[in-house]
């Protein structure tokens, strides 16, 4: 691995959900999780500890709820286009009764 390489993880209350790095997916992309709160933990793992980034929210989700995390780290030295500056997140929930709208935020109760 180069000085370059990060890890993007996702935790639901110390439990690993998913784990993905420049070369492979160590978890599963989909995860269920029962409707309730969940603390949510989002992290980006370098191999410079001070380039690190770590944060953590409360999610609500309803019965049928999908939830969705992007992530786009810092990605020094790509050709094709402008990285960003700082670790990047989307988060929100779904919800499948109402198609066509745009998500609600993570924390949110909708």
């Amino acid at each position: 691995m180069t000085r370059k390489w990060s890890i993007v993880s996702i935790e639901c209350e110390g439990k690993l959900l998913c784990e993905m790095s420049n070369t492979s997916v160590k978890r599963p992309v989909f995860v269920e999780l029962s409707p309730g709160r969940h603390e949510l933990t989002f992290r980006v793992i370098r191999a410079k500890r001070s380039r690190n980034t770590v944060f953590h929210e409360e999610v609500s989700l309803r019965e049928g709820d999908v939830f969705l995390a992007l992530c786009e780290p810092i990605q020094p030295d790509v050709f094709y286009r402008k990285s960003p500056t700082e670790d990047t997140w989307r988060i929100g929930v779904l919800d499948p009764h109402s198609y066509g709208r745009s998500a609600r935020p993570a924390g949110g109760d909708g």
